[in-house]
């Protein structure tokens, strides 16, 4: 059999990517990487020391948007196999929230963006008058977003996000491209650790449900390497094939390869 690597975006949001590899031998090695301007990330999920099937499917829920990506199946570290450069647009034009653990987002506008505040691991101690500072290397950011949302529904599943995200952290995408300049953003992607957040009203009138919801956050690494992202869920299926019987569903996927492949959007 000949290897083949497939990327099929998915219509679900943000949009994700479910990477399909074929042809392989039981027993490879494999490594499954996103590459983008050159730089590789290994999919979450995407190693498997000894391969126990001849396909291997895995979803990315953490590519960035409005840039050219490449996905990269690297076969007993050494045989290599990828994709064509294809660019992936966030749907609506606003900024992700999400967890890829969980499949949960909400879509929001940033209305503000604070000061981001570098400083070192470091220890100050007087001594006989004199500072003495012993210091360390830079860390990650921290500050805070602004976060504007329209309806009391966007609101209230922002805060659901918030307050059940993985490990405390979501990440933040952004489109890619300016609206308004046609140029790419810069310094917005990230994994942010999320440890407080306040709502305010938009005007005092009652009846009026937009919000700002302020989050506190440092910048983090994304999440522990052995949680996989979510896929379609066995209720989705159910859904997609309501009053519909088990045969129905045979008839659409004939192998369980099909079948790990489907859209159930």
């Amino acid at each position: 059999m000949t290897v083949a690597i497939a990327a099929a975006a998915q219509n679900v949001y943000p949009p994700r990517v479910q990477v399909s590899v074929t042809g392989l031998t039981v027993g490879d090695a494999l490594d499954v990487y996103r590459s983008v301007a050159g730089q590789r990330t290994l999919v979450r999920g995407g190693h498997v020391d000894e391969l126990a099937d001849t396909a291997f499917v895995i979803i990315d829920a953490e590519l960035p948007f409005g840039v050219d990506v490449t996905y990269v199946a690297v076969v007993d570290g050494s045989t290599e196999y990828s994709t064509s450069a294809t660019s992936y647009t966030l749907t609506g034009g606003k900024v992700a929230l999400s967890d890829a653990i969980t499949g949960q987002a909400a879509e929001v506008v940033i209305l503000n963006i604070g000061d981001q505040t570098y400083g070192r691991d470091s220890a100050r101690m007087r001594v006989a008058g004199r500072w003495v500072v012993v210091t360390g290397p830079a860390g990650q950011a921290e500050g805070s977003y602004d976060l504007y949302t329209e309806t009391t529904s966007a609101h209230q599943n922002l805060l659901a996000l918030l307050a059940a995200a993985t490990e405390s952290t979501v990440q933040i995408r952004q489109p890619g491209i300016s609206a308004v300049s046609g140029e790419p953003y810069d310094g917005v992607d990230a994994y942010l650790a999320v440890d407080g957040w306040t709502v305010r009203r938009f005007s005092q009138d009652g009846s009026d449900p937009r919000r700002i919801t302020t989050i506190q956050y440092a910048v983090t690494d994304s999440w522990a390497a052995d949680l996989e992202a979510r896929g379609f869920t066995y209720q989705e299926m159910v859904d997609a094939y309501s009053g519909q019987t088990y045969d129905d569903l045979a008839g659409d996927y004939a192998t369980y390869l099909d079948l790990a492949q489907a859209d159930f959007s």
